[in-house]
């Protein structure tokens, strides 16, 4: 396998630079389905980053199908669709009260259907991925972190595991904006308060059971009362 030469990791969204990194090694590499990613230790090593962040990031790709884990083998390439390589169009959105609104209506479209589908669809392997990020959020929340980065990880996880290419890449197109909405919800004191934070785990709670249940009815009224609850707390507190 050729050596990698690959720049330190910056703080900012871990998760996704070391994503991004992994693709454009994959595609300078010419890496086929079937070929071999190095082990999360040289990947540690490569990045400068902790296993953690190297783990998120390669449970991101499971459930995106683009890689798979085989036990006693490590990470292997399965494919890369095309909306692994969108580039986000959005940079430019200011986050104004209409930008807002319409962000808060888009997910509502788009969010409650794909938990639908994604209980229907979903693999094994991507269910397990949406547990670690809603046990993440919550880990994070208990440590006195606000958690932006791992509720964008929930959210954007069912919309890959719904197995609709559509929603994922506008989901990936929107994404700049999305992050901004999340912190404008995020960045209130009621966000932050004790039992906010319970009621929020709660909520994607509900969502991972029924999408553990495989129950698409379910999944689809937990999803739309979370985001309906979301928007009431934002408008609320913050308009």
């Amino acid at each position: 396998m050729t050596r990698l030469v690959l720049k330190n990791i910056k703080k900012k969204n871990l998760y996704e630079e070391i994503i991004s990194e992994i693709i454009q090694y994959i595609q300078e590499e010419n890496l086929k389905p079937g070929d071999k990613l190095p082990t999360e230790n040289e990947f540690v090593e490569i990045f400068q980053v902790s296993k953690t962040a190297i783990r998120e990031a390669l449970s991101v790709l499971v459930a995106k199908g683009i890689i798979e884990k085989r036990s006693g083998v490590g990470s292997i390439l399965k494919g890369i669709n095309g909306s692994t390589f969108v580039e986000p169009i959005t940079q430019k959105l200011m986050m104004e009260e209409q930008t807002l609104k319409e962000i808060l209506e888009f997910r509502r479209g788009v969010e409650v259907e794909s938990a639908a589908l994604a209980a229907q669809r979903a693999t094994r392997e991507q269910l397990e991925a949406i547990e670690n990020a809603h046990l993440e959020l919550i880990e994070v929340n208990c440590n006195g972190g606000i958690g932006i980065e791992e509720d964008y990880r929930f959210h954007s996880l069912i919309i890959i595991s719904s197995g609709n290419s559509i929603y994922e890449t506008i989901f990936d197109m929107i994404s700049p904006t999305f992050l901004e909405a999340l912190k404008v919800s995020k960045n209130q004191s009621k966000r932050l308060s004790k039992s906010y934070l319970e009621e929020a785990h709660q909520e994607h709670e509900r969502i991972l059971n029924a999408l553990k249940k495989r129950d698409a009815v379910e999944a689809r009224l937990a999803m739309l009362d979370h985001l309906e609850k979301n928007e009431i707390k934002i408008w609320n507190n913050e308009l």
